[in-house]
Parts: structure tokens; C-alpha cells; sequence
């Protein structure tokens, strides 16, 4: 999820139907959904964020240890022996490597959300994303199509056959928010729903842009 400044624009299921052809063009259904590739999996993550703040709670009873291990010798007078001084070092490059590894488990708990689910439905001028977090139960986001500041569809490259959509939109407290959806979406496709789109946003859904150029 990502925090933005408002900008200026630059259950009934129905399968999408493919892109059209110039053959055999298609009407766009009302209703734009898609589920998850795989089950989504809910979890409160209480255990997970339990176990890695009863662990955080035990660093500085490590790092007493060793400060009391170091100034034990010192006090009285004991020359460090090889022994001693690896069993030092071998404590505070586990305490150092500890902290590095927590962090790292914070870094995946707080990473972006990821939209698992959509739905797009012209007729109710809903959006629907069901938002997955690491180590919490997804979350049922619903966005009136007239809170949506704008929908970009993207490409990584020109040689690259699909892309995704982002959506920017103003929420509670008048927050905007960004989120990545249709990942993997053929840019066939993606000229057919933009089309959709533009016919129902208007000039809030902009042009395919190229994020590498």
C-alpha cells in the first residue's frame, strides 16, 4: 500500500470474456473479475508477531550477558584465554546475526500488500480488491468508482507481452492509496478492459505507459 498526494487525472461472477478480435469483436461484460490463482490462505499472524517480540525481548538479556561475561575478566584481573575470548565473539556474532535475521522477518511481515482478487461491476460502479498482508487475514477493499483518482495500465518493456493495472483512489480521511492489480494481464487484454474503462471512468483511465522507457 502506498501513501500518495491526490493527483489530477494526466456476487454473481461473470468470467471475462476474451479479447476481441477484429474478426470477432466482443462487448465488454458489466462485471470484470478475477480470483485468486491459488486458495487464499488467512492468517491474524498473532503467533508469528508473538514469537518475534518474545524473541526481541531477549537481545538485551544477551547482550547483558556478554557485557557481564567481558567485564567479569576484566574486574578480576584474568587474562582472556583463546577459549573465553572465541566464546565472546562467537556470542555477539550470534547476537549481531540474530538482529539481522529480525529484521529481515519484519521486512516480510510489513512488505506491500498484494491483491490477490478483483472485481470490477459497472453496474453497482464498484471495485472490489481483496488485499492480502503477510501474516493477516485478507482484507475486502470496496472503492466507488467515483473515489478513483485514476486506473494506469503498465508494460515493463516493449517486448513484453503482459502488464498490470494500478489503482489510485482517495479513501477514509481522505487518504489516497495505491494499489497493483490484473498482474500478468496480455496487453491484448488490456487494451480490450481499458477500453471498458475509459467508456465508464472517462479521462481517469489514462494511456498505457512503459515503465521502462
Amino acid at each position: 500500500m502506498k501513501m500518495m498526494k491526490p493527483q489530477s487525472p494526466p456476487h454473481c461472477v461473470v468470467t471475462p470474456l476474451a479479447a476481441p478480435s477484429t474478426e470477432n469483436p466482443a462487448a465488454h461484460p458489466l462485471i470484470w473479475h478475477r480470483g485468486p490463482d491459488s486458495p487464499i490462505i488467512g492468517s491474524t499472524g498473532a503467533a508469528i508477531l508473538g514469537f518475534c517480540f518474545s524473541v526481541l525481548g531477549l537481545l538485551p538479556a544477551f547482550g547483558l550477558a556478554i557485557l557481564l561475561i567481558i567485564g567479569l575478566g576484566a574486574m578480576q584481573g584474568v587474562p582472556s584465554s583463546q577459549e573465553s575470548s572465541f566464546t565472546t565473539s562467537s556470542l555477539i556474532l550470534f547476537l549481531l546475526g540474530f538482529v539481522v535475521l529480525m529484521g529481515f522477518v519484519f521486512a516480510w511481515i510489513f512488505s506491500e500488500p498484494k491483491v490477490q482478487a478483483f472485481t470490477l461491476d459497472e453496474s453497482q460502479q464498484l471495485l472490489t480488491l481483496t488485499v492480502t498482508r503477510r501474516g493477516r487475514k485478507p482484507t475486502e477493499l470496496r472503492v466507488p468508482f467515483s473515489d478513483i483518482i485514476h486506473i494506469c495500465p503498465y508494460v515493463l518493456a516493449t517486448f513484453d507481452r503482459d502488464g498490470h493495472f494500478s489503482v489510485v483512489y482517495q479513501g477514509p480521511k481522505d487518504k489516497v492509496f495505491e494499489y497493483r492489480f490484473a498482474e500478468g494481464t496480455s496487453l491484448e487484454e488490456m487494451e480490450f478492459h481499458a477500453a471498458w474503462l475509459r467508456g465508464i471512468i472517462g479521462e481517469r483511465m489514462h494511456e498505457l505507459l512503459n515503465l521502462d522507457k
